[in-house]
């Protein structure tokens, strides 16, 4: 069971994101357009994960991380001289998660606690002067270090942890838990989501700014501050589509984090690659790469298949000296006209520490996403 969120951030949650929600459902009846209103959507991703650690093995049904089962609102508004107000709210539903599973407590669960809660902020989007958002949602960083044109993302992305984080590795030879999981020793260095201020410049000629402060308030026993900068920038080449993002971080008490990401698709044909990087500075001094190369082509007529293969590698986590790195392929087919994705992922885990051999985690899964 998870913790429950103590008495103090349930309180500051309510003082300062909870009326947001009163606020906007208050003015949502002022000078309303007939083309503004309610707009709701959701998605349902449940996969099979088979998860053998060298020592033990399982097969289970669970939510999927890597895209987790949700529900969300957006209320849009325009404000004149094309300007317009949105308030958003999305919520994950509180089910048992492949980054939270382990092979001895894998049963599908509803657990819903606060930190399921995703977004709930007003946005104000001006015309000229960038966008404006206030509440619980994504950091200036968030996403900077999964950019990804691959179409496999939905099972392979760059945060490796979301599907299979909470699994131990066992010592090599003797036997027994190491201590270390997934989840410590494959970080992308990517943003969150905290309650913030952001601030999301226009783009000129491709390029774009992103500034956001903000504070911890769902996670139990973490009250920190967050400081955020990003930048991205998007061209189309021609046949080649190309994003870019970069994103510096500092958190109360000197940590500091860098990760960026590149990806790039040649649109005629599919084929596409995706590297991102993340280091953090300072504490610790861990490094993470991530390498993906793929293709989606339409090669039948319900929609799009895409394959991908990827490696990553991780560097001084837990303990200096040491190393991780992962290996995968997935398959994703999509059904366009039932909102379906159906995907397929088979990936390798290893880690080793200076004096300490582990066994390889070895993770294959299968599963439905279905939007709504």
């Amino acid at each position: 069971m998870r913790k429950k969120v103590s008495i103090m951030t349930r309180s500051l949650l309510r003082s300062s994101v909870l009326p947001l929600a009163s606020a906007a459902l208050l003015i949502t009846p002022i000078a309303a357009a007939a083309e503004d209103g309610w707009d709701y959507y959701g998605q349902l991703n449940f996969g099979l994960f088979s998860v053998d650690d060298g020592t033990n093995s399982d097969t289970f049904l669970a939510d999927n991380d890597n895209s987790n089962s949700r529900v969300g609102a957006i209320y849009s508004r325009g404000v004149g001289n094309g300007n317009e107000f949105r308030f958003h709210f999305e919520t994950a539903l509180g089910l048992s998660g492949s980054s939270g599973v382990t092979l001895a407590d894998n049963g599908l669960e509803t657990d819903g606690s606060l930190r399921d809660l995703r977004k709930l902020e007003v946005i104000y989007q001006t015309a000229d002067y960038g966008t404006f958002s206030f509440g619980q949602g994504s950091t200036a960083t968030d996403g900077v270090a999964e950019v990804d044109f691959s179409g496999t993302s939905v099972i392979a992305y760059s945060s490796l942890g979301d599907l299979a984080g909470s699994h131990e590795f066992q010592l090599a030879g003797a036997g027994g838990a190491s201590g270390v999981s997934i989840g410590d020793v494959f970080n992308s260095f990517d943003g969150g989501r905290r309650l913030r201020l952001k601030y999301d410049s226009p783009t000129w000629n491709g390029f774009g700014v992103s500034v956001s402060a903000g504070e911890e308030v769902l996670a139990d026993n973490n009250d920190n501050s967050f400081y955020d900068l990003g930048l991205r920038y998007d061209r189309d080449l021609g046949a080649i589509k190309l994003a870019t993002r970069v994103g510096y971080s500092v958190v109360d008490g000197g940590e500091e984090t860098i990760a960026g990401s590149i990806a790039a698709i040649h649109e005629p044909t599919g084929l596409n690659g995706t590297f991102a990087v993340g280091e953090q500075l300072e504490v610790g001094d861990a490094s993470s790469y991530y390498f993906k190369v793929g293709v989606n082509r339409d090669w039948f007529n319900v929609g799009s298949t895409a394959l991908s293969i990827d490696y990553a590698d991780g560097s001084d986590f837990v303990v200096a000296g040491s190393s991780a790195s992962s290996f995968g392929i997935s398959a994703v087919q999509k059904f366009d006209k039932q909102n379906l994705e159906v995907y397929a992922t088979y990936r390798t885990f290893e880690y080793d520490a200076p004096g300490v051999a582990t066994d390889d985690i070895d993770v294959a899964a299968a599963g439905v996403r279905f939007k709504f």
